[in-house]
């Protein structure tokens, strides 16, 4: 339960955090800033901060430059924050984009002695009894956590990541003062209201809290093994849940080789094409198959075991994509395979959280055309598969076409794993790998088992529908009976009209109805249901018949009407 007493130490970080900023802001060149929003009138913290000046050799610095150090010393959210952004080329620059890939979230440990505390509270026990050694200091420190080299009673080595203290209440303070920023900058600077810096921050508020469960990474750790345990070449971590929970993650311990260690690799005899092709296997699988995949495989989270397998780790952030992304993302590729810029600007648009804003098609189809020349005609062996997708987010940016975060996400994790894959061997053809996934898809969207099942939601819905309707409608009579609506119509002339509306309804449900017997009585020839008449399914066939005469039936009430 919440008392006085908490708001007055909430306003008092408020404060405190308030104040840092702005020191900041102003120590970095950014008094600007500072005054066009009136942040003092916020935070009284007298005159001599707001009119001191910053060195000139502060201001000689690149702008781009001096925010990233500003982020570094505001710390941990806005590092978060910053590292997120660096994946949305939609609302920074390229400039910044690479700043913020310079941002190296490590800090310096919290003493062991608390987090031993942390350990024993959120496991219920006392150290000696829940392992059997664990290392004096952590093996590796960042913002959110630490992690400590450890033995459990049974022996097995095991990574213990300890979340370090009171670091929701720090996230908190500073989401609501974005959040506060974010308002206050709408109000000051036109046009930032478009990008809607709100929404922004409350999804990577979301995306951090997620980052911050323990528990939920453990739960990504183990459906993440789940999905690659038929790829061959990688190791999935073991999560132990009984030493877990949502402040503590003890997993097991990898003793291997960076990715990025080519040398130390070649020196262990690891056969350097197998892990490329290991790695590209993996992520894309994770895409195009599995809708859920490693949100940030760059180097440091990719170690080849002393078995010779790809292993994972750092499974903070993640990535999904339900059935639809999937087939529309792979629709675009496989259009830009066939050279098809027509079919590419109606995937394009199937992609776009808003096609009803992308007025200019005109503009769109000419820079398709364009982007299309340029690498629809080049060999397979000279295409960048990161390279393709960021000039295509390029072409999507400069006609104002929005996209799901994941994609952002998604295009970063192609672009890393290719990197990868050509280090370890130059000449690696990418696109090789990328070609039978993305057919697959498209394959499968075109199952008659699947189509069946779509049509079968279809029907359904409609029927919930048209069950709703009566309900829906008695619900507005009884608005119109309170007199709280007014209806002032002429009905005569909404006569034909709803004769027009009926008879349309009709026609819609009898074609659904059709079109559920054709596919039911398909599946039911393809899976030789008897009785059979020379292998072919009887009811099969006489469902195909009964289709046939409904489809005839209604060309004909169609051409009788004179609309076709």
């Amino acid at each position: 339960m919440k008392t006085p007493f908490d708001s007055i130490g909430r306003t008092y970080r408020h404060i405190n955090r308030y104040r840092q900023l702005i020191t900041i802001l102003i120590k970095y060149g950014f008094d600007d800033i500072v005054d066009s929003l009136n942040l003092s009138h916020y935070i009284e913290m007298g005159k001599s901060a707001f009119t001191r000046k910053p060195p000139q050799e502060i201001k000689s610095i690149p702008r781009a430059k001096r925010i990233r150090l500003i982020v570094e010393e505001m710390g941990t959210t806005y590092i978060k924050f910053a590292q997120i952004l660096s994946t949305r080329p939609d609302l920074i620059s390229q400039e910044l984009i690479e700043e913020f890939t310079k941002l190296q979230d490590h800090v310096p440990p919290y003493p062991s002695k608390e987090a031993y505390k942390i350990i024993e509270y959120e496991l219920d026990g006392k150290m000696n009894e829940l392992f059997k050694e664990i290392s004096p200091k952590p093996i590796a420190s960042a913002s959110i956590a630490q992690v400590y080299k450890a033995v459990l009673q049974s022996g097995e080595e095991v990574a213990v990541k300890v979340k370090r203290p009171d670091i929701e209440r720090i996230v908190e303070v500073d989401i609501e003062i974005m959040i506060n920023l974010a308002k206050i900058g709408e109000n000051h600077f036109r046009g930032l209201e478009i990008i809607q810096p709100v929404s922004i921050i409350e999804e990577f508020a979301r995306q951090l809290d997620d980052e911050m469960n323990l528990h939920l990474e453990a739960h990504n750790i183990e459906r993440f093994a789940e999905n690659l345990q038929e790829v061959e070449n990688v190791h999935a971590m073991k999560v132990y849940r009984s030493h877990s929970s949502r402040a503590v993650l003890t997993t097991e311990f990898i003793r291997g080789t960076k990715i990025s260690e080519l040398d130390k690799l070649e020196k262990d005899g690891v056969d350097k094409h197998i892990i490329a092709v290991t790695g590209t296997n993996a992520v894309l699988k994770q895409i195009f198959q599995d809708g859920f995949f490693h949100g940030d495989p760059h180097p440091g989270n990719l170690f080849v075991t002393e078995n010779k397998e790809l292993c994972f780790i750092d499974f903070g952030m993640m990535g999904n994509l339900d059935r639809h992304n999937q087939e529309a993302l792979a629709e675009v590729l496989v259009n830009i395979i066939q050279k098809n810029e027509e079919q590419i600007t109606r995937s394009v648009l199937n992609v776009a959280t808003n096609p009803d804003e992308i007025t200019d098609l005109v503009r769109l189809k000419r820079e398709i055309l364009r982007f299309v020349n340029t690498y629809a005609y080049m060999p397979l062996d000279q295409l960048n598969a990161g390279e393709i997708l960021q000039d295509l987010l390029n072409l999507f940016i400069n006609n104002g076409i929005k996209l799901p975060p994941e994609y952002y996400l998604l295009i970063k994790a192609i672009a890393t794993i290719e990197g990868i894959a050509r280090d370890l061997e130059p000449g690696f053809v990418f696109m090789d790998y990328v070609k039978p996934y993305v057919e697959r898809l498209i394959k499968q969207r075109y199952d008659p088992r699947r189509l069946a099942s779509d049509m079968g939601k279809t029907t359904l819905e409609f029927y919930q529908l048209l069950r709703e309707m009566p309900s829906e409608i008695r619900e507005v009579f009884k608005f119109i009976k309170r007199g709280e609506v007014k209806i002032d119509l002429e009905t005569k002339s909404l006569l034909p009209v709803i004769k027009t509306w009926d008879r349309d309804a009709n026609r819609l449900a009898y074609a659904i109805v059709n079109a559920s017997v054709l596919l039911s009585s398909s599946l039911i020839i393809m899976a030789h249901v008897p009785p059979q008449w020379g292998n072919v399914s009887i009811p099969g066939i006489i469902g195909v018949c009964i289709s046939g005469l409904m489809s005839f039936r209604l060309l004909i009430a169609i051409f009788m009407s004179n609309h076709l």
